[in-house]
């Protein structure tokens, strides 16, 4: 005769509270986000944003040991969720027609604008603890834009004279530039005034 039990197996059990662990994790980035919008990053300690969050110090360390830690992964959660459509976008009308665009819906996420340009005026101190972090994410958006300008370039879209080193950093430049205009006054037409640059680009 057997008896039956309804107790989990112990693998069952670590997949759960795996599971939870990352649910509980994507949580502490959503919010996170909120919080170093509102906030910025130099002002605040892990130990503050846990509070903010409603949880213990170590519930949040435990996923993030540091606060950089944290920022990077509300970064990259942002990129995961644009990644599709600005593959897509690019894949099928190239940066010169899309980048416009891209920007224009970046406006309906203020919050990560503010967070983006708080992060690059902390940060320029080369001891500040975001620093590294600040200038490696400068760096991978002008590579991404000089990449993509080159493929404008071979597509007969994007004039040949151009050394697309400058006009990379020109670009992404004016971009940020103008989202600072933006957040301090909401009538600046970012895209517009990107899209007159652009076509003096144009072959």
């Amino acid at each position: 005769m057997t008896v039956e039990t309804t107790e989990q197996p112990a693998s069952v059990k670590r997949r759960g509270r795996y599971a939870n662990g990352l649910q509980r994790r994507d949580e502490f980035i959503d919010r996170a986000f909120e919080i170093f919008a509102t906030h910025g990053f130099q002002r605040l300690s892990l130990r503050k944003i846990a509070e903010e969050l409603g949880v213990s110090h170590a519930a949040l360390s435990y996923h993030f040991p540091s606060k950089e830690d944290l920022l990077q992964a509300v970064f990259d959660r942002q990129a995961e969720r644009d990644r599709p459509l600005l593959e897509q976008s690019l894949a099928e009308r190239g940066l010169l027609a899309a980048l416009p665009e891209l920007v224009r819906q970046n406006e309906d996420f203020p919050g990560l604008v503010q967070l983006d340009a708080t992060m690059q005026a902390e940060a320029i101190r080369k001891d500040h603890p975001g620093h590294e972090f600040t200038h490696r994410r400068i760096d991978l958006f002008n590579a991404d834009v000089r990449r993509e300008l080159e493929r404008e370039q071979e597509k007969g879209r994007l004039r040949t004279d151009l050394d697309l080193d400058l006009t990379a950093r020109q670009l992404t430049a004016m971009a940020r530039g103008l989202q600072m205009q933006w957040l301090y006054d909401p009538t600046v037409d970012v895209a517009a005034h990107l899209d007159g640059f652009l076509a003096f680009l144009r072959a």
